[in-house]
């Protein structure tokens, strides 16, 4: 009977690239709606590992995982952007309910970092280069723009 179920997984993970390696990873990442996932491990297992995936909109970005599952960074891949809406479950409240949050922007990265810092690069609606910082209880520490 075992022997059915491990030929029915490794067939299922054949037939869906990244099912089995799906299955493992922390809610906030399956919240993003990824498809196409692949992880690999960091060079030293014990720092995590990278998640590779695509986003709903077609965004492909990597995200790099802690060991305890906490996400360190989320990237665009290639020279692309992805939607800030499209990872919004990930923010805290307080980040969005600042004015200077820029709700139509599309980022190259966005970074957690301890202490609940959010670092985030990216692009306003209009095109203009930006970088911001906020603080966990939604502070804006900086914000720059590169016109």
């Amino acid at each position: 009977m075992k022997r059915i179920f491990v030929a029915t997984a490794l067939a299922a993970s054949f037939a869906y690239p990244g099912m089995l390696a799906a299955q493992d990873l922390p809610r906030s990442i399956l919240e993003l709606g990824l498809t196409d996932i692949q992880t690999r491990p960091k060079p030293h297992i014990a720092y995590g590992r990278y998640v590779y995936g695509t986003l709903p909109g077609g965004a492909r970005i990597k995200v790099e995982l802690e060991q305890n599952g906490e996400i360190d960074e989320i990237e665009a891949r290639g020279r692309a952007l992805f939607p800030i809406d499209q990872i919004r479950s990930l923010v805290p409240a307080p980040v969005l309910q600042n004015p200077s949050w820029p709700a139509g922007a599309t980022l190259e990265r966005i970074e957690f970092e301890r202490g609940g810092r959010i670092k985030i690069e990216g692009r306003l609606a209009d095109g203009t280069k930006f970088d911001a910082e906020f603080a966990a209880d939604g502070q804006l520490i900086d914000f720059d723009r590169d016109d």
